[in-house]
């Protein structure tokens, strides 16, 4: 990897410096020292290491604050879990199971002890004794009175784990027990292990009415949401569906190359999820047993868990590493973050209740428990009847999204949730805001302009656009003027009382961008007869012209300088001097293809996208290539910040809004500040001898 290469250079520089180099040796030797941890974050990234990346990135910036190492370290910050603590034994973590409250976690040991600890202080609450040998499975009552446990040889028991007292003991097994699970109604237990055999119990009387039968060890078992049935996985490569009333196999799911390690039914009942080491999670019809998605892993799987709803899921493999996955339909399982938090074999995982919070038990005897962020980097909105073409924020958190069917408002709440509010019906095909967040301007189909209250969604003033539909408004910075393309002509209208204030012409052909700078005195436009215009609004008079040789399908400029950005879909992102018409740079020779452009109100990044399934950031003034914002599909034509600067939305043609989080980013740490507190929390430490984060308990 490049980063040898760049370690090789700073040995080289260390070693001139202590032979008599000079400051100049010294500032070389930083840079590489900076370049070498932003190439390790800029790999750990890619690979959705976010904890590593995020403390590469801050070693990055103690040498060098670079704009693209702050991007990479406010990226990762908002993806990384957080350690919230761990413990060492002697011996492997073989079980794991959260309270249905999530505020106990059980852990079953190869040492026969069950161990009850506090989630959120990590504090051992008791120790559970009495097995004569490994622990490999635990689970908790619906109603959190009972703990379960089993492992060798074979006997259950059920503990009053409150008081530390054995209640039960249930024998029947013949060989070692590894899947637990209480029914709905907390009156059944069922287990399987290597006897082959899945057996439900009668709680009550201790007696077991039901037993099943696979070819191979039974690995895991979980009951349907109603109770009426079971499902088993198994060493056979197969998951069966078992009706309990019926007392006979409804559903044998095929399909595994390997054993299947795991399995859980929806929280509706549904769907059914297995998991195997064969690197695929399967997804199915609980009603028909029909396969209906396939997941497949970069890494093996040995063991899963899943939240109720199917939104996150929690893998653990023999490798070591545990990973998050998304689990929501049509996503293709793909990887939201990996941490190498084992140096063995992982065991056991389990997810809260809560969805946030998980935990990761190993054959090199670690227990972790870690919690995700609690405002997601990411929120993907589906739901509009139609992809929406423009987008707009009238206020820090509520945005607005404009398309053929009408517009709609939404509410971003502290989660990052979207909430729908009352919108409009008229087609809205652009959108602006007025600089004191007070008014609404909507160019629709019809080929007229709305003036809304920005409130009520009342109209105030309806203008005449022009001959089609009004494809760009834009609002002056002082909100007294609101300008109206809705053909090759450029309206000019006075708000609040609607009174027609100028006529801008010179286009040939439709206009599809307007943009007007920080005073207010200057109007920038594009359109499709492939040139960029600039305007004096006070005189009505054009200013430049820029030839741009394809239609322009964007045009923006930026708070702090009179530069312009222009794009299109056959040129890239121009960056333009424009009292003098003179190109300043190109940013990406390659980012063709664009339809929107968005620039952070404190006027430091720019964003833009277009045909292709990301949004692309950059750094102002520089023109840095920051990183790609992914999670949407088809062409991304509509973006927006916050007026905080806090968001980043974008909109596709697949029918999403992405919501994505931009504070971390705009509002960075101070460079080389809390480096120890950020290593601490992820579980990491900094070996300077050998230049490299380790674990924090030393091991590579």
């Amino acid at each position: 990897m490049r980063w040898w290469c760049l370690t090789l250079l700073l040995a080289s520089c260390s070693a001139h410096r202590s032979s008599g180099g000079g400051a100049m040796e010294d500032a070389n030797a930083r840079d590489l020292r900076a370049r070498i941890h932003e190439a390790r974050g800029e790999a750990a990234a890619g690979s959705r290491q976010w904890s590593v990346a995020a403390a590469s990135f801050a070693l990055a910036r103690a040498s060098r604050d670079s704009l693209a190492a702050q991007w990479g370290q406010g990226q990762a910050v908002d993806r990384a879990s957080t350690l919230r603590w761990s413990k060492r034994f002697q011996g492997s973590v073989l079980a794991l199971a959260f309270t249905p409250d999530g505020r106990v976690l059980a852990s079953g040991h190869y040492d026969s002890v069950v161990r009850l600890w506090d989630v959120e202080r990590g504090e051992l609450l008791a120790e559970l004794k009495g097995h004569t040998a490994e622990v490999h499975a635990v689970a908790f009552s619906p109603d959190g009175r009972w703990l379960a446990s089993a492992g060798r040889p074979g006997e259950l028991r059920v503990w009053d784990w409150r008081q530390g007292r054995l209640h039960q003991v249930i024998a029947g097994h013949s060989d070692v027990v590894l899947g637990l699970a209480f029914s709905p109604d907390g009156m059944r237990l069922a287990s399987g292990g290597l006897d082959k055999a899945v057996r439900v119990w009668d709680l009550e009387t201790g007696a077991e009415p039901l037993r099943f039968e696979h070819d191979d060890n039974v690995i895991a078992v979980a009951f349907s949401p109603d109770g009426g049935r079971l499902l088993s996985t198994s060493a056979d490569r197969s998951a069966r569906v078992w009706d309990l009333g019926a007392r006979r196999e409804v559903h044998r799911l095929m399909g595994h190359g390997e054993k299947v390690e795991a399995g859980a039914f929806s929280s509706d009942g549904q769907r059914i999820m297995t998991a195997a080491g064969d690197r695929a999670v399967r997804f199915w019809d609980a009603r028909s047993g029909q396969l209906t998605d396939v997941f497949r892993n970069s890494g093996d799987v040995s063991v899963a868990a899943i939240d109720g709803g199917f939104q996150l899921l929690v893998q653990g493999g023999w490798d070591g590493r545990v990973q998050l996955v998304d689990g929501q339909e049509g996503h293709g399982g793909a990887l939201l973050e990996r941490m190498d938090a084992h140096h063995a074999a992982v065991m056991s995982v389990a997810l809260s209740p809560d969805g946030r919070t998980f935990a990761s038990g190993g054959m090199d005897g670690v227990l972790d428990v870690w919690r995700r962020p609690e405002v997601p980097a990411q929120v993907l909105l589906r739901g509009p009847g139609v992809w929406v073409e423009a987008l707009a924020f009238s206020q820090d958190r509520e945005l607005l999204a404009g398309g053929e069917d009408g517009w709609r408002r939404w509410r971003i709440t502290e989660g990052g949730a979207l909430r729908q509010e009352e919108g409009g019906a008229e087609s809205a095909v652009s959108l602006a805001v007025s600089p004191d967040r007070e008014r609404v301007g909507v160019g629709t189909l019809k080929g007229r302009a709305l003036v809304l209250d920005a409130r009520s969604g009342r109209v105030l003033l309806e203008l005449p656009g022009g001959s089609g539909s009004v494809r760009a408004v834009a609002f002056s910075p002082d909100g007294t003027m609101v300008a109206v393309a809705g053909g090759a002509d450029i309206q000019l209208w006075s708000v609040p009382d609607g009174r027609p204030v100028g006529l801008l012409q010179g286009h040939t052909d439709k206009v599809w961008a307007l943009a007007f700078d920080s005073t207010g005195r200057r109007l920038a436009s594009g359109g499709k007869d492939q040139t960029v215009r600039t305007w004096d609004v006070e005189r009505r008079q054009p200013l430049l012209r820029l030839d741009m040789g394809e239609p322009v399908r964007a045009v923006v400029f930026t708070p702090s300088e009179p530069h312009l950005v222009t794009a299109g879909m056959r040129q890239p992102v121009r960056v333009w001097d424009v009292t003098e018409g003179r190109l300043l740079k190109t940013l990406g020779e390659k980012a063709v293809g664009v339809l929107a452009l968005a620039v952070s109100p404190d006027g430091r990044f720019l964003a833009s996208s277009g045909m292709e399934p990301e949004v692309k950031v950059w750094g102002l003034p520089s023109g840095e290539p920051l990183g790609t914002l992914t999670g949407q599909q088809g062409f991304v034509a509509a973006l927006a910040f916050s007026p905080d600067g806090a968001l980043l939305v974008s909109a596709a043609s697949d029918r999403t809004l992405q919501v994505n989080r931009f504070d971390s980013i705009a509002h960075p740490a101070p460079a080389g500040a809390g480096i120890d507190d950020l290593l601490r929390r992820y579980g990491l430490a900094w070996d300077e001898a050998r230049f490299r984060l380790t674990s924090a308990a030393g091991s590579d």
